[in-house]
């Protein structure tokens, strides 16, 4: 038998009940990953099929303006729910990365601890798959309930149909794959960089770059609209998923200079901890946050549909189309922010666990509960706000071109907006603090594992 096969379920095995625990939460983002996805796939499938075979006037007259619409839905949904599945691959990943790094030390060769975690990584990804394969089979009636075009959707309407349970049960496994081989850089480079917990080197401000040119290019295509065609409208769908999928890159970088801010202005303990934290790893935080602050964009993205519905004179075909324009709208930002949500509690959760030894260290030095879960609950809150209303101002900039200060001129635009944030940071922090009592239960036992 192949030995790393052989090896995995023992390392499984000694992780105990934290790795466990990290293992069902993993397939739970890749079960909520694939069966929203699937959904979303579906919704679009459905507006496409319907404009190809249309049943009235008002199909063959506006399908086609569906088809669109649900195509920015699936950019504004799909980015926040892969970053989820790929967050998904990295959960537990320093306990993970220093068991790993000590097999290095001990002779195991840089293939068989990638063969390890991918083997690890990749199961995760497939029974997440198949789960939110099924998930999404459930969701369908709900899904068939949502009015579009003055009817109804059928179940069958919506069916992703073989090839697309296929792809998923494909495309889960391989995010997984990726993801898990991305984090094992440093253990196959330094691994006894990792075993003794040296910081990870910074981060380049080459990400600054990318996301300007993402939004830079989506603008430059926005202002010179006319001189693209036909093809004006996909290249403008498609710079926007571009620009909205650099944020993955911007959040970390942004979040290593909040954490220097605050680091030179902490003047408490919880303070200077979480700050600490934040600075010496980004990326984990970011993890975490990052949901809100990809739902953040969308909010700040969609602020402007108040503008194009409110105040028209138009006939009984035009209001339905901006009735359905509404529910869209709305339907898309209740997705993305549920999604900010399920990141949020599960990445929290991996973290308290990921955390485990230097909990029961600080907890043996007779450093107090209460102040533990104030940094818990500070290292997320403060970023949290950054990343939620930054992301939206940086959607609102975005748009300018397309449609100047309508959305920040409009009273229903600015109250969608500040709606929106206010509510996703509530069901955010609401996510994080069910990580609370794991807290208590890491604490409860305080014995050092050598892992």
């Amino acid at each position: 038998m192949n030995p790393v096969l052989a090896l995995a379920p023992r390392l499984q095995r000694a992780g105990g009940r934290d790795a466990r625990v990290v293992t069902g939460l993993a397939v739970t983002a890749f079960a909520v990953s694939t069966a929203l996805t699937l959904s979303v796939v579906g919704g679009l499938l459905g507006f496409v099929h319907r404009a190809q075979h249309p049943t009235s006037q008002y199909l063959r007259d506006v399908g086609d303006a569906y088809v669109l619409f649900a195509w920015t839905a699936l950019v504004l949904l799909v980015v926040p729910l892969v970053t989820l599945g790929g967050a998904a691959a990295r959960l537990g990943v320093s306990r993970r990365d220093a068991r790993l790094a000590t097999l290095r030390l001990l002779g195991a060769t840089p293939r068989e601890v990638v063969g390890l975690t991918l083997v690890e990584t990749v199961g995760q990804g497939f029974v997440g798959a198949v789960a939110g394969t099924v998930l999404y089979g459930a969701l369908l009636p709900l899904w068939a309930l949502v009015p579009f075009q003055g009817t109804t959707f059928t179940v069958g309407e919506l069916w992703v149909g073989w090839p697309g349970v296929l792809g998923a049960l494909v495309g889960a496994p391989l995010l997984a794959l990726v993801s898990g081989a991305v984090s094992l850089r440093r253990v196959t480079v330094s691994p006894l960089g990792v075993a003794r917990r040296q910081a990870p080197p910074g981060l380049s401000a080459l990400r600054l770059v990318l996301a300007l040119v993402g939004a830079g290019a989506f603008m430059v295509v926005s202002a010179t609209l006319g001189m693209w065609g036909a093809a004006a409208v996909i290249l403008l769908v498609a710079m926007f998923a571009v620009a909205f999928a650099t944020l993955n890159a911007l959040g970390p970088w942004t979040l290593g200079l909040l954490g220097r801010l605050l680091l030179r202005r902490a003047n408490t303990p919880a303070r200077l901890l979480a700050a600490r934290r934040l600075l010496d790893d980004p990326r984990a935080t970011w993890r975490i946050v990052g949901g809100l602050g990809l739902a953040g964009f969308v909010a700040g993205s969609l602020a402007i549909v108040p503008v194009l519905t409110v105040g028209q004179d138009v006939d009984a075909e035009g209001q339905l189309l901006f009735d359905d324009i509404v529910t869209g709208a709305m339907l898309t930002l209740v997705i993305t922010f549920l999604v900010a949500a399920a990141s949020a509690g599960i990445s929290q959760a991996a973290s308290v666990l990921d955390r485990r030894r230097e909990y029961a260290l600080a907890d043996l030095a007779g450093v107090p509960v209460e102040l533990l879960d104030a940094v818990r609950r500070r290292e997320v809150l403060v970023p949290l706000l950054a990343v939620g209303v930054g992301s939206a101002v940086l959607a609102l900039v975005m748009l300018l071109p397309l449609f100047g200060l309508a959305a920040v001129q409009s009273p229903g635009g600015l109250l969608l907006l500040l709606g929106c944030l206010v509510g996703g940071v509530l069901l955010v922090v609401g996510a994080t603090e069910t990580s609370r009592p794991l807290l208590r239960s890491v604490l409860a036992t305080t014995v050092v594992r050598a892992d």
